[in-house]
């Protein structure tokens, strides 16, 4: 996995408020109350969704989110421990948060708080705010659309917040059992001759080369160095959408696990998704306010949504763009990075097979992996013990499955192993641990970078 500071960073590239996000000014929390009490509201809903983020030290504009006046001379007062204290006072049960410092691109530092989620209960206010304003005793909080921080009223958002108590209580169970026992998912019968799957993918790899081709040679849109893909279908009942409902499934559909989501939708002119031959398409490579020299292969993702279920999205590898800490381009693959993208991809496609269609949906599933020959297999943050010289020399593999939709939930690490087995092989026959799926997926789902 890549060291937590690179996936932070990317809640600054292109800051924004969601479900999993909240954005916050440069609070006072060593002296004022109301200050540690708003913190405290938002990190409560923030659990119960969930968890996330709460970035300080922005403020939304008409122009977008930029950084708030009054930048203290230190960080003193966001220290990791003055902010758990603040959870500890207002929360019950109490947990941790972790706090990271973390620079925008223009080097400026901001306070981002990770908040954990997979809590069994709800989080509820052990006390009140002065003179009982902005956060109540006993009052539970959850995040709705606007985004806000409110109490559930209605008995649908009651559910859902028990719901996602009970999912983290069976979670917590399956992981026990995994420990014991390790099983696979049946895939779903695939046809075997083309079909509107294929062709889905074809026309995409055509339309992402036709846009990459107005740039120079040598940057990083170009993922010259190597790219994943990820396409899917699901196959199903559809709803009765109109297209200006779809952009907004589509938002409501993003999983915010990590900083840099799978099917990211910015809102800022130059990047922003738009309408093409029927589908939503976004190019983020294609940044009109960012120099094509100055954009990575990571960050400079194409992807295309249709509505009939169809999904498409390409990315360059993290790995190539880690200089910094003295990794040259094209030459080490990360043995947990793709246990992460995957995760987040199907669970993505779950979402938005849940908005799109009525009753039972099942998933196909391709990934291809594309300039891999010459890369090592390592741990870049020295998490995982690797024997050093696996090399693999195939250059490219694609990974097909085709799951039950429903299966996802409870069955992403055995549906994850079998589909991405094949590919760890290339490395001088590395084979993938299973509980190295489960761990990871779990520290995924805690938000635990």
């Amino acid at each position: 996995m890549i060291a937590s500071s690179d996936r932070l960073e990317d809640l600054l590239l292109e800051p924004r408020e969601d479900l999993n996000c909240e954005i916050k000014n440069w609070l006072n929390l060593r002296e004022s109350n109301e200050d540690k009490a708003t913190l405290a509201k938002a990190i409560l809903a923030i659990a119960n969704h969930g968890g996330g983020f709460v970035i300080l030290g922005l403020v939304e504009v008409d122009l977008g989110i930029i950084e708030a006046d009054g930048r203290p001379a230190s960080f003193n007062d966001y220290s990791q421990d003055l902010i758990n204290g603040i959870v500890q006072n207002y929360s019950d049960p109490p947990f941790h948060c972790a706090v990271h410092f973390v620079a925008n691109p223009a080097g400026a530092l901001f306070p981002i708080i990770r908040i954990p989620g997979s809590h069994r209960v709800p989080i509820r206010a052990r006390r009140s705010g002065p003179n009982g304003n902005t956060i109540q005793n006993h009052a539970i909080y959850i995040r709705k659309p606007g985004p806000r921080s409110e109490s559930p009223q209605s008995a649908q958002e009651w559910d859902e917040l028990l719901a996602r108590c009970l999912l983290n209580r069976r979670d917590e169970m399956l992981a026990q059992i995994r420990d014991l026992l390790s099983g696979a998912v049946p895939q779903v019968e695939t046809p075997e001759s083309p079909d509107a799957f294929t062709k889905w993918i074809a026309t995409n790899f055509d339309r992402w080369k036709a846009l990459v081709e107005t740039l120079p040679a040598d940057v990083g849109p170009r993922m010259n160095h190597g790219y994943y893909s990820i396409a899917y279908e699901i196959i199903g009942e559809r709803k009765l959408i109109s297209p200006a409902q779809f952009p907004g499934l589509l938002q409501a559909s993003v999983v915010r696990q990590t900083g840099w989501p799978p099917f990211l939708f910015p809102t800022r002119d130059g990047i922003k998704p738009y309408q093409i031959d029927g589908a939503v398409e976004c190019w983020l490579g294609g940044d009109s306010q960012t120099p094509p020299q100055d954009r990575d292969a990571a960050h400079s993702d194409f992807w295309r949504i249709h509505p009939d279920g169809f999904g498409f999205l390409i990315r360059g590898f993290q790995e190539d763009d880690m200089e910094r800490e003295q990794i040259k381009p094209a030459t080490v693959f990360d043995v947990t990075l793709p246990v992460w993208r995957i995760g987040e991809t199907l669970m993505q496609a779950r979402h938005l097979a849940c908005n799109l269609f009525n009753g039972p949906t099942s998933i196909r599933f391709s990934v291809t992996y594309e300039g891999l020959a010459g890369r090592s297999l390592v741990s870049i943050n020295k998490n995982r013990s690797i024997w050093e010289g696996r090399v693999a020399r195939q250059n490219a593999i694609v990974l097909p499955t085709h799951i039950d939709t429903q299966a996802i939930d409870s069955n992403l690490p055995e549906i994850i192993h079998p589909l991405l087995s094949p590919l760890y092989l290339l490395f001088d026959f590395f084979e993938l641990p299973m509980q190295l799926v489960a761990t990871e997926l779990s520290k995924m789902k805690a938000g635990k970078f």
